[in-house]
Protein backbone atom coordinates (compact mmCIF):
# COMPACT_ATOMS: atom_id res chain seq x y z
CA UNK A 1 0.00 0.00 0.00
CA UNK A 2 1.64 3.87 -1.10
CA UNK A 3 1.37 5.67 2.14
CA UNK A 4 1.77 8.57 0.04
CA UNK A 5 -1.56 8.81 -1.43
CA UNK A 6 -4.85 10.07 -0.14
CA UNK A 7 -6.74 7.50 1.79
CA UNK A 8 -9.76 7.02 -0.34
CA UNK A 9 -13.08 5.96 0.94
CA UNK A 10 -16.07 4.18 -1.35
CA UNK A 11 -19.55 5.57 -0.15
CA UNK A 12 -22.27 3.40 -1.22
CA UNK A 13 -25.95 4.80 -0.19
CA UNK A 14 -29.26 5.15 -1.75
CA UNK A 15 -29.38 8.39 0.19
CA UNK A 16 -27.99 11.13 -1.73
CA UNK A 17 -28.46 13.45 1.69
CA UNK A 18 -26.35 10.50 3.36
CA UNK A 19 -23.65 10.43 0.60
CA UNK A 20 -23.39 13.91 0.94
CA UNK A 21 -22.84 14.09 4.75
CA UNK A 22 -20.03 11.94 4.56
CA UNK A 23 -18.24 13.58 1.92
CA UNK A 24 -18.55 16.83 3.55
CA UNK A 25 -17.46 14.77 7.02
CA UNK A 26 -14.55 13.04 5.47
CA UNK A 27 -12.95 15.26 2.87
CA UNK A 28 -11.57 17.94 5.61
CA UNK A 29 -9.97 14.97 7.04
CA UNK A 30 -7.62 14.84 3.95
CA UNK A 31 -9.79 11.33 3.18
CA UNK A 32 -10.58 11.17 -0.96
CA UNK A 33 -14.26 10.41 -1.02
CA UNK A 34 -16.08 8.76 -4.08
CA UNK A 35 -19.61 8.33 -3.26
CA UNK A 36 -22.40 5.66 -5.26
CA UNK A 37 -26.42 6.05 -5.00
CA UNK A 38 -26.13 2.89 -7.02
CA UNK A 39 -24.46 -0.33 -5.03
CA UNK A 40 -23.91 -2.31 -8.95
CA UNK A 41 -21.57 0.65 -9.74
CA UNK A 42 -19.93 0.91 -6.23
CA UNK A 43 -18.79 -2.53 -6.61
CA UNK A 44 -17.38 -1.52 -10.07
CA UNK A 45 -15.60 1.35 -8.40
CA UNK A 46 -13.79 -0.61 -5.80
CA UNK A 47 -13.22 -3.10 -8.35
CA UNK A 48 -11.07 -0.48 -10.46
CA UNK A 49 -8.58 -0.48 -7.27
CA UNK A 50 -7.54 2.61 -5.11
CA UNK A 51 -10.28 2.37 -2.64
CA UNK A 52 -8.82 1.69 1.17
CA UNK A 53 -12.56 1.58 2.67
CA UNK A 54 -16.25 1.17 2.34
CA UNK A 55 -18.69 2.73 3.95
CA UNK A 56 -21.86 0.40 2.98
CA UNK A 57 -25.69 1.19 3.31
CA UNK A 58 -27.66 -2.44 3.72
CA UNK A 59 -31.04 -1.23 2.80
CA UNK A 60 -31.04 0.06 -0.62
CA UNK A 61 -33.00 -0.80 -3.70
CA UNK A 62 -32.33 -3.37 -6.40
CA UNK A 63 -29.27 -4.66 -4.49
CA UNK A 64 -29.36 -4.52 -0.55
CA UNK A 65 -26.15 -4.17 1.60
CA UNK A 66 -25.74 -7.99 1.91
CA UNK A 67 -25.87 -8.80 -1.80
CA UNK A 68 -22.94 -6.05 -1.95
CA UNK A 69 -20.67 -6.99 0.71
CA UNK A 70 -20.99 -10.79 -0.93
CA UNK A 71 -19.96 -9.86 -4.30
CA UNK A 72 -17.27 -7.49 -2.67
CA UNK A 73 -15.91 -10.66 -0.42
CA UNK A 74 -16.23 -13.38 -3.39
CA UNK A 75 -13.82 -10.83 -5.84
CA UNK A 76 -10.57 -11.40 -5.46
CA UNK A 77 -9.85 -7.65 -6.09
CA UNK A 78 -12.09 -6.16 -3.51
CA UNK A 79 -11.95 -8.89 -0.68
CA UNK A 80 -9.45 -7.45 0.87
CA UNK A 81 -11.38 -3.73 1.42
CA UNK A 82 -12.47 -3.37 4.60
CA UNK A 83 -15.99 -2.63 4.80
CA UNK A 84 -18.08 -1.03 7.88
CA UNK A 85 -22.14 -1.20 7.46
CA UNK A 86 -23.39 2.48 7.86
CA UNK A 87 -27.58 1.93 8.70
CA UNK A 88 -30.58 2.25 11.43
CA UNK A 89 -30.04 0.61 14.75
CA UNK A 90 -32.68 -1.85 14.24
CA UNK A 91 -31.31 -2.94 11.09
CA UNK A 92 -28.03 -3.82 12.64
CA UNK A 93 -30.12 -5.99 15.18
CA UNK A 94 -31.18 -7.63 12.27
CA UNK A 95 -28.28 -8.72 10.33
CA UNK A 96 -27.68 -12.26 9.88
CA UNK A 97 -24.69 -13.24 12.19
CA UNK A 98 -23.13 -14.36 9.28
CA UNK A 99 -22.22 -10.91 8.62
CA UNK A 100 -20.75 -9.78 11.80
CA UNK A 101 -16.93 -11.47 10.56
CA UNK A 102 -15.61 -9.77 8.02
CA UNK A 103 -16.89 -6.42 8.83
CA UNK A 104 -15.00 -3.72 10.23
CA UNK A 105 -17.77 -2.12 11.87
CA UNK A 106 -21.34 -0.71 12.17
CA UNK A 107 -22.14 2.64 11.89
CA UNK A 108 -25.50 3.48 13.08
CA UNK A 109 -27.41 6.45 11.35
CA UNK A 110 -27.87 8.78 12.12
CA UNK A 111 -24.25 9.72 13.14
CA UNK A 112 -22.70 12.30 14.14
CA UNK A 113 -19.57 13.69 12.39
CA UNK A 114 -16.90 12.74 15.29
CA UNK A 115 -18.46 8.90 15.17
CA UNK A 116 -18.31 8.68 11.06
CA UNK A 117 -14.59 10.16 11.83
CA UNK A 118 -14.06 7.65 14.69
CA UNK A 119 -15.11 4.68 12.37
CA UNK A 120 -13.05 5.45 9.43
CA UNK A 121 -10.04 6.18 11.46
CA UNK A 122 -9.75 2.86 13.12
CA UNK A 123 -10.92 0.80 10.37
CA UNK A 124 -8.10 1.92 8.34
CA UNK A 125 -5.64 1.92 11.31
CA UNK A 126 -6.47 -2.11 11.80
CA UNK A 127 -6.03 -2.38 7.94
CA UNK A 128 -2.17 -1.38 8.45
CA UNK A 129 -1.61 -4.21 10.81
CA UNK A 130 -2.04 -7.91 9.42
CA UNK A 131 -2.59 -9.43 12.60
CA UNK A 132 -5.36 -6.65 13.23
CA UNK A 133 -6.75 -7.32 10.42
CA UNK A 134 -7.51 -11.25 11.13
CA UNK A 135 -9.44 -9.80 14.18
CA UNK A 136 -13.36 -9.94 14.53
CA UNK A 137 -14.81 -6.56 13.75
CA UNK A 138 -14.22 -3.72 16.56
CA UNK A 139 -16.41 -2.79 19.13
CA UNK A 140 -17.47 0.73 18.19
CA UNK A 141 -21.13 1.02 17.88
CA UNK A 142 -21.84 -2.73 17.89
CA UNK A 143 -25.34 -4.40 18.90
CA UNK A 144 -24.03 -5.54 22.01
CA UNK A 145 -26.91 -4.85 24.72
CA UNK A 146 -30.20 -2.69 24.40
CA UNK A 147 -29.14 1.07 23.73
CA UNK A 148 -25.51 0.11 22.26
CA UNK A 149 -24.01 1.01 25.33
CA UNK A 150 -20.76 -0.89 25.85
CA UNK A 151 -20.83 -3.60 28.81
CA UNK A 152 -18.12 -3.19 31.13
Amino acid sequence: MNHNRRRTVLAIDDSRKILATVKYFLKDQGYLVKTRSDPARGIRVAQKGNVDLILLDIIMPKMDGYAVFDALKQDPRTCEIPVVMLTARTVIWSTPKRFFFGLYGFLAKPFSKWNLRKVVSEALRMTQSPRKRDQLIPSFDLPTTPGFRKQS
